[in-house]
């Protein structure tokens, strides 16, 4: 990105006019630099009213994966895949414990408990021990039988070590008391939450630990006997003896085995952290510098005033600010109407500490699952933790000072929350109390109150994609003269032909064809196409065959193998059909059946006007189905229709608007609606009363009659809560074509318009 200032709205407009498509060589990355620059542009032109240096902050989380590599990005979805197997097993394997009487405190929902498990197993598979191939097989599947996962918890016990004692860790008292996670490099020195920083150790010997790194903290109290409680000691290692036991007991895992003999936190990965601008997108932030740059000083790719963070900096704060309590606040009425709709109660689950139930789904239909994720408005709650995020939260998260005790002391008096605990000292058994901090405290008291209503007033905005054709334009760099100096100038060259932006018909081609059987409709065609005969194909679909007698041949085939089609007509079927082929065509002979004619009756439209073009039919490609219109009549009564794809190029290359204004019957059009557009559905009261709407103050019963279409076909209309980004489980939640169909209720819609601030107005 240039380094440079831009002063005005007009500075936004004009790089987005001078933006090169394809520049970036990455479409997505493309479209998301110009949205983001459209969006401030926005802002800046309402709240700012256009004023110079009204933003003096941006703040911004980027993935870090924007700019890595094919290859890393694949091992990444691999490593992705990998957890995600891990956590379904885990989550298994705690529902297995819970039965067996002789585990201790099992709670298989507690997040607290999977992680721990995760590093136990995690441990006794990357140590030097030797594990047998069944045993391996099990360790990465998803979700094992239940005998497997018996087998897998009686090889796991008693192999887990503490890595400072060497003593056994006992599966059956793992989830005590008696011991807890421990982070190898400590969270109060340097930031590291991964699975490779965490260890399993006596609660007691991980508060003699403090926020000492692990050789460091074994050259300081080797040798110690260390009272764990109920009469049990434990003797801390000695230096050479912890050496040898990581080596070995961490012999697979080498970023565990290289953080455990630390004896300080390397400068490397201070400095890593310290230049936080790694981790972001280069490009979006020189470009979203130019906004906040000073005007001394500030000449760098990023502004001084651009504060980049990071997934694990918001995760963190949305944790410490109570927003994910707040979260399931939002999203428990959807769980609960599935509990409705599966007449269970697998989708909530009874939580003791809150005393209320949270959202869950059954481990079953865990994979892939992220309760985040089927909102939208999860961007709004990001947003919000980034915006409130200060400069001290990202110093004090990435460790910037960590090698300063008092800088950071001062950093987490400020913002922390601190409570007083009291233990007596393993080594000398004396009272202490200290103050310990507890999480972040809120940006003000009212926030997460504040939060919540937020949240529950957005009404999402959804970009719009209706392009169907344009004229083919190419633009190019040239070297002209100007002035008697060569410079180089962009060069439009306009096409003369127009560019179809949309996909016109799927791939299939038909012919035209006649069967005196058939019925024709009018409107309709009959076309027919050849496919090849699969384990799909059923009773109903040999009806379907143009050919009566392969007709009665697939028939006898079938009602011999008991009406079975995936066995009757497996590769395997087939060919034992057509070497008896004779036996169900009445004792006549008859060529091998491998494809056959199937006829369609529909909408079909003419490939073309010109040569074998007008004869052969296809139908129109999935998506393609922009615009549907409503008609009314002069008594009021409205009619429906979906306006096939090649009228809308048609009536565009005429230059008239894509959808009539009267249709066949000579009805007005009353609105069109497109994929994405938001609707109102007023109820029987705000129909009668429909001048007391107040379009300007939604309330929040309104706000769940809002409703985002999906898709429509001839006279039908399907949509989906304007809040629904994916279903909690497929085809079950919202029907099987996971939308619903508004049928009265197209009537009396409320066509709304939403713009990129969120602000909304109706078609009047």
């Amino acid at each position: 990105a240039e380094i440079g200032k831009w002063n005005s709205v007009d500075d936004l407009e004009q790089y987005l006019q001078d933006f090169k498509q394809h520049s970036l060589r990455n479409p997505i990355v493309e479209q998301v630099v110009t949205e983001t620059i459209r969006v401030v542009k926005d802002i800046w032109a309402k709240y700012g009213k256009g004023a110079k240096d009204f933003f003096n902050e941006i703040h911004i989380e980027l993935g870090r994966e924007m700019k890595l590599p094919a290859e890393e990005r694949d091992r990444m979805t691999r490593q992705i895949t990998e957890n995600e197997n891990t956590n379904l097993r885990i989550k298994a394997l705690l529902a297995e414990l819970m039965n067996d009487a002789n585990v201790e405190n099992v709670r298989p929902y507690s997040p607290m408990q999977q992680e721990i498990l995760k590093i136990y197993e995690d441990g006794v598979l990357n140590s030097d021990i030797e594990i047998q191939e069944d045993i391996l097989k099990i360790s990465k599947t998803a979700q094992p039988s239940s005998s497997d996962l018996k087998r897998y918890k009686l090889w796991l016990e008693q192999k887990y070590r503490s890595p400072y004692t060497g003593e056994i860790i006992p599966l059956n008292k793992l989830f005590t008391a008696e011991y807890e996670i421990e982070h190898i490099i400590p969270q109060s020195r340097y930031f590291d939450d991964s699975l490779s920083n965490k260890v399993i150790c006596e609660a007691a010997v991980n508060k003699l630990k403090d926020n000492h790194v692990g050789l460091a903290f074994i050259k300081n109290f080797h040798g110690q006997i260390v009272e764990c409680g109920l009469g049990k000691k434990v003797k801390i290692l000695e230096v050479n003896v912890y050496e040898e036991f990581v080596k070995q007991h961490y012999a697979k895992n080498r970023s565990k085995r290289n953080k455990l003999l630390l004896e300080d936190i390397p400068e490397k990965m201070i400095e890593r952290q310290m230049n936080d601008t790694r981790y972001i997108s280069k490009f979006i932030s020189g470009i979203l510098s130019n906004i906040v740059r000073a005007e001394v000083n500030d000449d760098g790719v990023n502004s001084k005033n651009l504060l980049p963070g990071n997934g694990k900096i918001t995760s963190e704060l949305k944790q410490d600010w109570g927003l994910n309590d707040v979260w399931n606040e939002l999203i428990i009425p959807r769980f609960e109407r599935m509990n409705q709709l599966t007449n269970s109660t697998h989708f909530t689950v009874w939580n003791e500490h809150h005393q209320k139930f949270l959202p869950t789904v059954p481990l079953e239909l865990s994979k892939g699952f992220s309760k985040k994720r089927i909102d939208h408005r999860h961007h709004a709650l990001d947003a919000l933790v980034i915006a409130c995020a200060t400069r001290n939260h990202i110093n004090l998260l990435n460790n910037q000072s960590a090698r300063s005790d008092t800088k950071r002391y001062d950093l987490k008096r400020k913002l922390m929350r601190f409570e007083k605990v009291a233990y007596n000292h393993p080594k000398t058994g004396e009272r202490i109390e200290r103050e310990v901090p507890k999480g972040f405290l809120k940006p003000w008291e009212n926030f997460t109150i504040d939060t919540k209503n937020s949240l529950e007033n957005i009404i999402v905005s959804f970009k719009q994609n209706l392009r169907v054709i344009n004229k083919a334009t190419n633009r190019y760099e040239k070297w002209v003269k100007k002035d008697g100096v060569k410079t180089k100038e962009i060069v439009e060259q306009k096409g003369v032909n127009w560019a179809i932006r949309k996909p016109m018909h799927k791939d299939t081609v038909y012919g035209k064809i006649d069967l005196a059987r058939i019925k024709v409709p009018k409107g309709k065609i009959l076309t027919a196409t050849r496919k090849s005969l699969d384990a799909t194909y059923d009773l109903k679909s040999i009806e379907a065959i143009t050919d009566t007698g392969i007709q009665k041949i697939l028939k006898n085939y079938l009602a011999s193998k008991g009406n079975n089609h995936e066995l009757a007509f497996s590769p395997e079927g087939i060919e034992e059909m057509n070497k008896n082929i004779r036996s169900y065509n009445d004792g006549k002979p008859h060529q091998p059946i491998y494809k056959v004619r199937f006829f369609e009756l529909g909408s079909k439209f003419t490939l073309g006007q010109s040569g074998n073009k007008k004869t052969k039919y296809v139908e129109a490609a999935k998506g393609t189905n922009l615009f549907f219109a409503i008609y009314e009549n002069d008594m009021g009564k409205c009619s429906y229709e979906t306006i096939p794809l090649n009228i809308v190029i048609e009536r565009q290359k005429q230059g008239l608007t894509p959808v009539p204004e009267k249709n066949e019957k000579n009805e007005k059009l009353r609105f069109q609606l497109s994929p994405n557009d938001i609707v109102f559905v007023p109820t029987d009261d705000e129909i009668e009363n429909a001048h007391n709407i107040d379009f300007a103050n939604w309330t929040k019963k309104q706000k769940e009659q809002i409703y985002k279409i999906v898709s429509f076909t001839g006279s039908r209309l399907s949509a989906i809560p304007i809040n629904v980004a994916t279903t909690i489980v497929n085809k079950v939640e919202f029907t099987q074509l996971n939308k619903i169909e508004l049928i009265k209720e197209k009537d009396v819609l409320i066509k709304l318009y939403s713009d990129r601030l969120g602000n909304i107005s109706f078609h009047k």
